[in-house]
C-alpha cells in the first residue's frame, strides 16, 4: 500500500474522529515543514495529520465521556495509524476508556479478519496495548501469521511476517 493512500486514510479517519467531537485542529503556518515537503513528498499531510492527532488526543484525555462515546472512532483512527511511535497516543485513550482486554480483543480481530493496512496497524499498536497474557497473547502471533500467510499485499505482508519486537 502506497504513502499517500496510508496518510489519506488516516486523515479521513482523524477528520471523522474531529468532527464526532465537534472540534477542528489549528495547524500552524511553518516554512520549515514547506522546505521538508519539498524533499519528503507528504511530509506536510504528516505534519497536518500529527496537530490533528494531538487535538483529538487532548480533547479525550480530558473529558473521559467523550473517550467513551467515540470509542469506536478512535480505534478507528489508531488502525489507520502505522506509525511507530504514534499509536501510543490513542491507545492510551482505549486502554483508559474500554480497558486493556478490550483494546487486546479489537487488535486480536482486526489483524484476524480486517484489510491489510487495519491489520498492520493492528499489530503497530499491540506493543502500546499493555503487557499481554493468558489467550490473548497466544492469539494474537497466531492471527499476525496467518495474516501474513493470506496477505497479497507486499507492504502489509512485509510488515505482518516480521519477528515481533519490543513488548509485542
Amino acid at each position: 500500500m502506497e504513502q499517500h493512500a496510508r496518510l489519506d486514510a488516516q486523515e479521513a479517519a482523524l477528520d471523522a474522529l474531529l468532527e464526532a467531537l465537534d472540534m477542528s485542529a489549528e495547524v500552524p503556518q511553518d516554512d520549515r515543514v514547506a522546505r521538508l515537503a519539498e524533499r519528503a513528498p507528504g511530509y506536510a499531510q504528516y505534519h497536518r495529520i500529527g496537530h490533528k492527532r494531538q487535538a483529538a488526543y487532548r480533547r479525550l484525555t480530558a473529558d473521559r465521556a467523550a473517550a467513551h462515546h467515540a470509542y469506536p472512532l478512535v480505534l478507528a483512527a489508531l488502525l489507520t495509524d502505522d506509525d511507530p511511535s504514534s499509536p501510543r497516543w490513542f491507545a492510551q485513550v482505549l486502554l483508559t476508556a474500554g480497558g486493556r482486554r478490550r483494546l487486546q480483543e479489537e487488535l486480536v480481530a482486526a489483524v484476524a479478519a480486517d484489510d491489510p493496512l487495519r491489520q498492520v496497524c493492528a499489530v503497530g499498536a499491540w506493543r502500546w496495548a499493555d503487557a499481554a497474557d493468558g489467550p490473548l497473547a497466544e492469539r494474537f502471533p497466531a492471527a499476525r501469521r496467518e495474516a501474513a500467510a493470506r496477505c497479497v499485499d507486499p507492504w502489509a505482508r512485509e510488515r505482518l511476517a516480521e519477528r515481533p519486537t519490543g513488548r509485542q
